[in-house]
């Protein structure tokens, strides 16, 4: 979907105003944009690999804020390590949402890679799209959620009834306690994407059975 169709949906559907003397489109843009990072924060459906600048002997570094969250991380020789593991290195941990920990310290100064969720840039012609690169490379199949968002929000600014003030709009978006919904669906799709399963094998019986001799103690 391109952002006019996006702007379209919401301003239509709202009955909001794009007349000159009360024109609503531009708090829809802002919400759009609010959308599509929020979209992007919270499902990861998009990430991008990041080189950050280390020094030796440093663990903690802030991060700069076009970085929306952290996924993996890795010093490009050895195993990318996830946020929930201790047992590879390099690891991290983030202290609040801008400050990151690497363990082990750095010995040398260099740069490590990480996977992260990355700002987008805010759309502003009508033929921008947030499936394009700067603006998020959001597959088109999430795009409603963009549109549900901007629903949810806008509603509450119209004091629209029908839709209880937004209620029915979040609730479609983020589900009855923020974690299904809209949201939740996607954050299954891009679960299933990303999981490899290898082929089953058949169970074939051993042909013969080491003995305690051959055991070693």
């Amino acid at each position: 979907m391109t952002h006019k169709q996006i702007r379209d949906q919401v301003v239509g559907w709202l009955g909001l105003q794009d007349a000159a003397v009360l024109d609503e489109t531009q708090l829809v843009k802002d919400l759009i944009y609010q959308g599509t990072i929020d979209l992007l924060s919270r499902t990861r459906c998009v990430v991008r690999c990041v080189n950050l600048t280390t020094q030796a002997g440093v663990d903690t570094y802030t991060l700069d804020h076009g970085l929306l969250g952290l996924v993996e991380i890795s010093n490009g020789s050895l195993p990318k390590a996830r946020r929930d593991q201790t047992d590879y290195a390099p690891a991290f941990t983030l202290i609040r949402a801008d400050v990151l920990r690497l363990e082990p310290v750095p010995s040398t100064s260099g740069t490590v890679q990480v996977w992260a969720v990355v700002r987008p840039t805010q759309m502003v012609q009508d033929s921008d799209s947030p499936g394009m690169e700067q603006f998020g490379a959001i597959p088109d199949e999430y795009h409603d959620a963009i549109v549900t968002y901007a629903l949810w929000k806008a509603s509450d600014y119209a004091d629209d009834a029908s839709s209880q003030m937004g209620e029915r709009y979040r609730v479609l978006y983020e589900g009855p306690d923020g974690r299904a919904g809209r949201l939740g669906q996607i954050r299954m799709l891009v679960n299933k994407r990303g999981t490899a399963r290898a082929p089953r094998r058949r169970a074939t019986m051993p042909r013969y059975v080491h003995t305690h001799d051959h055991w070693v103690g």
